[in-house]
């Protein structure tokens, strides 16, 4: 789309210029709460794990709630959705599909894990 870099998930999600109108007030959403879920700030995940968080944002997210039917998950589920359905309007976001795609977890995940059980 912008001609910058080759089209993969992690440049239309997260890099894309042609997309930073479409990506910046979201990603103000999900940034906040990203940080009311998780006491941490989202920009300084890994590009990685952010892009999997996007993605498929439960299977890291429910390990910070306190139960499954949280309003901050289904707030920052909806986000994330706003996001990705924003970007796709052509139809040709190559999202990741195989969980064993999955990003190894960070230290500040695992260690907020260790701390919440």
């Amino acid at each position: 789309m912008c001609g910058e870099e080759n089209e993969t998930a992690e440049h239309v999600v997260l890099k894309c210029s042609a997309l930073h109108s479409v990506r910046q007030s979201i990603m103000v959403d999900i940034e906040r709460q990203w940080e009311a879920i998780t006491e941490t700030s989202f920009n300084t995940l890994p590009v990685d794990e952010q892009l999997y968080i996007l993605i498929n944002s439960w299977p890291t997210v429910k390990t910070f709630l306190k139960t499954h039917l949280s309003t901050e998950f289904h707030e920052f589920e909806q986000h994330c959705g706003r996001l990705l359905h924003g970007l796709d309007r052509t139809g040709q976001l190559p999202l990741v599909t195989n969980a064993s795609q999955r990003p190894p977890r960070t230290k500040h995940i695992q260690t907020k894990e260790r701390h919440n059980s």
